[in-house]
């Protein structure tokens, strides 16, 4: 490990930036509408390696909002949510060992992406069609490097060295479709609610072409239809909060099966040489995590425990999610 100061104070520091920067955004804004504030970090395990971080700030606005062409080229009829979310986000990837000048080529590239999407949501009944569509650059234009960099140096640890030897610039989009079904299984036991919501679907792309299957299993004192708190996977979180006028509480269980066909952090550019490590076909995720609900605010946090995703790696990897999501 590289960090000076130890992994608790740096958490620490890093948690109560993002706190300020919520308390912040939700203090200026002078519109009526719903944020989302996504920080995915493997400082919550205490490892730095691999996914090491997330951002993302996601809002909730209304279809009608969208310019008539965009509006017309929706194919979803009436049934769709007269909300959609749209999200700016930033993942950073790197090796195990960040000292190295040149990294190790048996592991994962260095690697940055920087993206927007948009997610539309249709119902039927008591299931839930999400479609998203995401426009990103992986490569130095994603500006990672100085991220990282100048995180570390807030945090007063060493800079990773091997960043010259990134992913290339590559732009790449991505189109997704999910079923979910939303409390497909339900049952009340005291003051306790719970349910049990299966989920299909898969993404296309040249960055990440994948398959999945999963299943979140909740139970607490209120369960807003907002399964879970977001949705994790290889691509960006999605987080449709509609904000939850019920105070309480609940703590969920997930895992996510994915077939992987393309991987772009693990095969590297699609048309240029760059490094890259023989990828896995078939990985998964099991999640836990906790959210608390008040007025129109929500905080969560989950850990996720994600399998080898490349042949040469050296056991699974694990990384904290931290949410939280406000109604102004």
């Amino acid at each position: 490990m590289r960090r000076s100061p130890s992994k608790a104070d740096s958490a620490t520091r890093l948690a109560a930036v993002a706190v300020l920067l919520a308390a912040a955004l939700r203090a200026s804004s002078a519109l009526a509408g719903e944020v989302t504030l996504t920080l995915d970090n493997d400082f919550f395990t205490g490892i730095d390696r691999h996914y090491t971080q997330g951002i993302q700030a996601g809002v909730v606005a209304q279809t009608s909002s969208l310019p008539a062409l965009a509006r017309a080229l929706l194919p979803f009829g009436a049934s769709i949510d007269p909300q959609y979310m749209f999200a700016v986000g930033q993942r950073i990837y790197t090796p195990a060992d960040t000292r190295a000048v040149v990294p190790d080529p048996r592991d994962r590239p260095y690697a940055g992406w920087l993206y927007a999407l948009a997610e539309f949501r249709v119902r039927r009944t008591e299931a839930v069609d999400h479609f998203t569509v995401s426009l990103g650059v992986v490569g130095p234009a994603a500006l990672a490097r100085q991220t990282q960099n100048a995180i570390h140096n807030a945090l007063h640890e060493d800079d990773s060295h091997g960043w010259e030897k990134q992913l290339r610039n590559e732009p790449g989009l991505m189109l997704g479709y999910e079923r979910a079904w939303l409390g497909l299984a339900r049952g009340v036991s005291g003051r306790y609610r719970m349910d049990l919501t299966p989920r299909a679907g898969v993404t296309v792309g040249n960055f990440l072409t994948y398959a999945s299957a999963g299943a979140i299993a909740r139970i607490g004192s209120s369960l807003p239809a907002d399964y879970p708190a977001t949705h994790i996977s290889l691509g960006p979180p999605r987080d449709g909060y509609r904000g939850n006028s019920a105070r309480g509480w609940y703590v969920w269980l997930g895992a996510d099966a994915r077939l992987v066909a393309r991987n772009i952090f693990l095969d590297g550019n699609s048309f240029r040489d760059s490094a890259s490590v023989e990828r896995k076909r078939l990985v998964w995720d099991l999640q836990a995590g906790v959210a608390a609900t008040w007025g129109r605010e929500r905080l969560a946090f989950a850990l996720v425990r994600r399998s080898e995703e490349f042949t040469t790696q050296q056991g699974p990897d694990r990384f904290g999610q931290l949410t939280y999501s406000f109604s102004y």
